[in-house]
């Protein structure tokens, strides 16, 4: 086994190969690419819907066979699966547990490209036991698609994300009928048209509503929820939390990189470059949960971005010390990707900022560096959707500058 290369690539999930993909365009072929799980492709592998593929490749595509495409255009990359990275350290040096035991890994350039989960049940605060059948959608998806099991009858399901009624087409190709969908909020998070496909399935849409109780010793019996004020209870033997995406971001919280406090996720500029150059991060770990073409055409921009640092021959201590003007916002934004600005590079003039939400609102979203306006437009916002801040000039940046503001006016 070879541990050292040009670039390592942490998670093969569309941002990471289409970065390999990248890469090997530019005449960078000596990669490795990192997977935990038995296979490369990442969330798109168990996921049937065909909602993948038109940006990419113009047509529409189940995940898996997406998956399988992007994959196959890899040719002879190295692609190490049951590889789990445990250590992130200074200037590309990793700790990966492997089939053949803890080794340490390194490259020039690495990219993080880990990837999201979905907030399972605890940290959303449902009381009850804890009986078999509580479950995510990922879970459910990986049960039915690459175990062939069905692992309930008669399920609800938390959450109205876009993944929410990808759970529900999931329990349909397995001929379950799910009994219920739980909102809290006032509304979907999907697109409102899901409302009907919800219909179509015989299930009920419960809104302004949150689950209080999961009965059940061995195995979920009831779950009991409360819409304003009411209690009812709902007769299920499963109970399946959709969404709630969060960046897999337990490495960088331990390791040497700057990171955001309340996301995990690392602060990188707009080359994808972290506080330690050797690292670049990309995809849904950034910005969760964005489409997988979306963090494939990331990927490929990243890799492009990595190919240009090689060849150029970046001095890693001249750019460890490149000022970066950080980026600031506040409520109701939630983050902001890049979260910092190499305001020396001359190499992008217009950056397009990926911001997401905690509140829905309609509103004049600002970008300010001291006293220049960098974009103004009136947006309408809503949670778990991406918004793309487009063409934001950083050649108007002054020097003078300390920081970017991102605000609601």
């Amino acid at each position: 086994m070879n541990l050292n290369y040009d670039v390592i690539i942490i998670g093969s999930g569309p941002a990471g190969v289409g970065a390999a993909l990248s890469l090997r365009r530019r005449g960078i072929h000596n990669i490795a690419i990192l997977e935990r799980e038995a296979h490369a492709g990442g969330v798109p592998r168990h996921c049937q819907h065909p909602t993948f593929g038109l940006l990419a490749f113009k047509r529409p595509m189940k995940g898996n066979q997406f998956a399988e495409k992007i994959v196959s255009n890899l040719g002879d990359t190295a692609i190490f699966t049951h590889s789990t990275v445990i250590d992130i350290l200074p200037q590309g040096v990793l700790k990966v547990s492997t089939p053949d035991g803890i080794v340490e890994m390194r490259a020039k350039r690495i990219l993080i490209a880990t990837g999201v989960r979905e907030t399972p049940r605890h940290p959303r605060l449902v009381s009850g036991l804890r009986p078999q059948g509580v479950l995510t959608a990922g879970a459910l998806q990986q049960f039915v698609y690459l175990k062939g099991k069905k692992p309930c009858l008669n399920p609800v399901i938390v959450g109205s994300e876009l993944v929410s009624f990808s759970a529900l087409w999931t329990l349909k190709n397995a001929g379950v009928k799910a009994q219920a969908m739980i909102e809290s909020g006032e509304r979907i998070l999907a697109f409102k048209a899901a409302t009907l496909f919800a219909k179509a399935m015989g299930t009920p849409l419960y809104l302004n509503s949150k689950i209080i109780e999961i009965g059940g010793l061995e195995r979920v019996e009831y779950v009991v929820i409360e819409t304003a004020g009411k209690t009812q209870k709902i007769i299920c033997d499963a109970v399946i939390f959709t969404g709630s995406f969060v960046g897999e971001n337990t490495l960088i919280r331990k390791s040497h990189l700057d990171f955001d406090a309340s996301t995990g996720k690392p602060v990188t500029d707009q080359f994808s470059r972290c506080s330690d150059p050797s690292y670049y991060a990309a995809g849904n770990m950034l910005h969760p949960a964005d489409m997988g073409d979306q963090c494939y055409q990331e990927g490929i921009l990243t890799g492009q971005y990595i190919a240009e640092d090689l060849l150029e021959n970046h001095h890693q201590e001249v750019a460890r010390h490149t000022p970066r003007i950080p980026v600031k916002f506040a409520e109701p934004i939630r983050f902001s990707v890049p979260a910092c600005i190499d305001y020396t590079s001359q190499k992008i003039e217009l950056v397009d900022f990926n911001i997401k939400v905690n509140s829905a609102f309609t509103g004049t979203i600002q970008v300010v560096a001291g006293n220049t306006v960098l974009y103004k437009k009136k947006i309408r916002c809503l949670p778990t959707r991406r918004i793309l801040l487009k063409g934001i000039d950083l050649t108007k940046i002054q020097p003078d500058a300390t920081e970017i503001c991102i605000s609601v006016v």
